[in-house]
């Protein structure tokens, strides 16, 4: 591969940061729309509307490139990470708070580790496993500092199908690297965004047709454009294009900047106070996560 391989690692990493501050707004925006609309109907107007939007946003190549990517690769890899991980996570929002949810999202790094050695055929390095050991011990102290604890039955499921979320992201992402280890990664996202987009429209339009007016609802509508065009089409370009430089294991931590994120915009939207623990948690998660990235190895 050409390129500089040093430039290719700091676009990777921010693209990592990126995409995670982006997610975490979707958990708010999922959290609140999770009171009106069922899971299925929200996963699916969220990818009709962002396969609507992601050509003009990423440009009309990928559009040129469907004849390519489009078949049962993009299929499988655009109804695991389209359609089931989203459709599982926002019943978990639906039934539990989104802090709780984010502090079973913090099992992720563990997931794509585990499921890349057996996916992909890769052992991580020692250095990779500390990293992500380390930005999970960062979550335990954010959310027990937080005070998150399980109170209804409910909210016990939503902490199990949040721990589930992981484990199938983990899959998409190794599957996607293994199926297409080359490529315009542009392109190989909205091909796998398209197809997955066409099954949920056919699933769901007796939903989406019965909750039209809700959805036609500004509020509701701005909510669904938000999480459709930046922590839809931008973001999971972002993830893919990163885990292509660098791989599954050295981007796993990363996925715990999700709940640090979260906090931050508590912070600074909602006017929530950050304690000691918050910033013990967080640098630990910061600091696992670029641990991680020592293990890079460019391929």
């Amino acid at each position: 591969m050409q390129g500089n391989p040093r430039g290719s690692r700091a676009l990777a990493i921010s693209y990592l940061v990126l995409c995670h501050l982006l997610w975490s707004t979707n958990n708010i925006v999922g959290r609140s729309l999770g009171g009106v609309l069922d899971p299925v109907t929200i996963t699916s107007m969220r990818w009709i509307l962002a396969s609507m939007v992601f050509p003009a946003l990423l440009g009309i190549q990928v559009i040129r490139d469907l004849r390519r990517y489009i078949g049962l690769r993009s299929l499988s890899i655009g109804l695991l990470g389209f359609a089931l991980f989203n459709i599982v996570l926002y019943q978990a929002l639906s039934l539990a708070p989104s802090s709780l949810v984010g502090l079973a999202y913090g099992f992720t790094p563990i997931a794509i580790l585990v499921v890349g050695a057996l996916v992909e055929g890769t052992r991580p390095k020692r250095v990779q496993v500390i990293g992500s050991i380390l930005s999970i011990v960062g979550v335990s102290i954010l959310f027990t500092y937080r005070g998150v604890y399980i109170t209804r039955a409910e909210e016990l499921l939503g902490l199990v199908l949040g721990i589930l979320t992981g484990f199938i992201w983990a899959i998409y992402t190794s599957t996607q690297r293994r199926l297409y280890p080359e490529g315009d990664q542009r392109s190989i996202t909205y091909a796998s965004l398209l197809v997955a987009t066409a099954v949920l429209a056919i699933a769901s339009s007796t939903n989406i047709y019965r909750e039209s007016r809700v959805i036609a609802e500004p509020r509701i509508m701005a909510q669904l454009l938000w999480i459709s065009i930046l922590p839809g089409a931008v973001a999971y370009y972002m993830w893919n294009r990163a885990v292509s430089i660098v791989g599954s294991a050295t981007a796993a931590p990363f996925s715990n900047l999700l709940p640090v994120f979260t906090a931050l915009l508590g912070y600074i939207i909602l006017g929530e106070k950050l304690g000691i623990g918050d910033l013990v948690g967080g640098v630990l998660i910061v600091t696992g996560s670029l641990i991680s990235t020592l293990g890079y190895r460019r391929s």
